[in-house]
This record gives C-alpha cells, structure tokens and sequence, in this order.
C-alpha cells in the first residue's frame, strides 16, 4: 500500500496544479481593462470562474475572446445605475458567489473656486456609489457560501492628498469606511473584506497615458524605482481571496513601491 503522505503537504500540491482559487466564483467590475482586466486574468489563472462587469463593450468582447465561456463572462452594465444591476442579478447567472472585487473607478480634475455639481457627484458615483450599489445586490449571493471575500480597490490617495483632486479622494477615503463596517458586520458570517491600495500604475488610468519617458522619470521617485504594472496589483488581489489571507480583514494594503510612505521633501 502506498503512503499516504502529509495532508499539509497533498493540499500544497493541490494548490500548485489548480491554483489558489480553485473551483471559486469571482465577479470583477471594471474588469475590461487596465488593473481590473489584469485582476480578471489573474482569478482566472488561479482557477477562479470570473464574471466582469464594464461599460466598454469592445473591451468585453476583447477579454471575453482570450477564455472559454464558461470560465469567463463580460456584461455590459453601469455601475452607478440601480436599474441596470438589478436587470443583471435577476437574469443572469451571478449565483453563489465567493468573491467580489470593486475595481471600477475614475477621477477627474476639481475646482472649488469653479465648482461643478455634476463632475463631482460622477467621480463619487464611479468610484463610491458604484461599488456600495455592487455590493448590496453581491452580499446575499455571497451570504449563500459559508467563505466570501470582497475586495474594494483604493488609491495611494487614501493615504496623500493630491491637489485638484477632491472628489477622488473623497470618495476613496469613503471606500475605506464602509470596508471598515462591512468587515465588522459580516466577519462573523464569513465574508472578508479588505481594500487594496495601488499606487502609480503604468498603463492605467492616467498615468497609463504619460508617455514612456515621462513614466520612467516619475518611476524613479518611487522608492522601488518604478511603476507599478496592473499585474502588481492582480496578484495580491488573489492572495487577498484566497484561504491564504483567511485571517485578514478591514486592512487596506498599500501595494504602492513604497510611494505612500516616502517624504515628498527628499528627491
């Protein structure tokens, strides 16, 4: 009879063949492009079946081209609209998820010497709003499995104010809040929810459009001497899900170079 071997050890082959994430459900949004179409393919490479949502259609037919479609959905939905989400976790097959990862987003320049109702009500929207109204329609979904994580995706912002920002970093510093709330309220129903902090990413958002000389000149005042790239934050987006992170909860983690921590005064 052949040995039976450690169970430690079973379960760390387990993992190296099918990945941390194993026969998991993930619903990613703002998952077309950028970090979130880089999160999509991490889940997915750590065996993760994954549901995106974005409102850029030729970005979800992209991604969706590269999986089989059963291991990989896109939906066309506006985040910021009630209406819309709820159409969607009517009709579509969004049950029995085990994780949630809140990555749309976007910012936009503001004046409070010019303000503007509507810019700043856009970014919370995007950024807050969107992520509170994902949530709300996830959370019984996820309630149906006895493990959950959520994940919701912040800014180097929550921790360093940047100028004509206001509404961006609002909006982010209120992300922190209600992951605080949401991991006291459901930690002892089994659902995790942390946020993950990114700092300059290259070929994201707007420092995705610098042009390549100008990214590395601002990479180099980074303590790690670069940019970040969306698959920095992808990994950590998977341990973060994953029972390897089953005692972490209400933590934001800085996956930022080192830029949070460093004082703006020294080059």
């Amino acid at each position: 009879m052949p040995p039976m071997g450690n169970e430690k050890d079973r379960h760390s082959e387990d993992v190296e063949t099918k990945g941390l994430l194993h026969g998991k459900y993930a619903l990613v949004t703002g998952g077309a492009n950028g970090i979130g179409r880089a999160i999509v393919e991490d889940l997915v490479r750590e065996g993760a079946k994954v549901s995106f949502f974005d409102i850029d259609e030729e970005g979800i037919r992209a991604l969706e081209q590269e999986f089989d479609p059963q291991i990989v959905k896109g939906y066309k939905v506006d985040i910021t609209k009630r209406e819309d989400l709820k159409r969607i976790f009517q009709t579509q097959d969004l049950e029995n998820l085990d994780i949630l990862v809140n990555c749309a987003g976007g910012g936009s320049p503001y004046s409070f010497e010019n303000p503007n109702e509507e810019k700043w009500n856009q970014v919370m929207d995007r950024n807050f709003n969107g992520a509170r109204f994902v949530t709300e329609y996830a959370l019984p979904k996820m309630l149906k499995n006895p493990k959950g994580s959520i994940i919701f995706i912040t800014s180097v912002h929550t921790a360093q104010a940047f100028s004509d920002q206001a509404p961006y970093d609002a909006s982010k510093h209120a992300l922190i809040g209600l992951m605080r709330v949401l991991a006291i309220d459901y930690g002892s129903r089994g659902i995790r929810v942390n946020a993950i902090a990114p700092g300059s990413i290259y070929h994201s958002g707007g420092t995705g459009l610098l042009p390549e000389d100008e990214a590395k000149k601002l990479g180099e005042k980074v303590p790690l001497r670069r940019l970040g790239e969306p698959e920095d934050i992808a990994t950590i987006v998977s341990f973060i899900a994953s029972e390897k992170a089953n005692y972490i909860t209400g933590a934001e983690i800085r996956v930022d170079g080192g830029l949070s921590v460093k004082n703006s005064l020294l080059s």
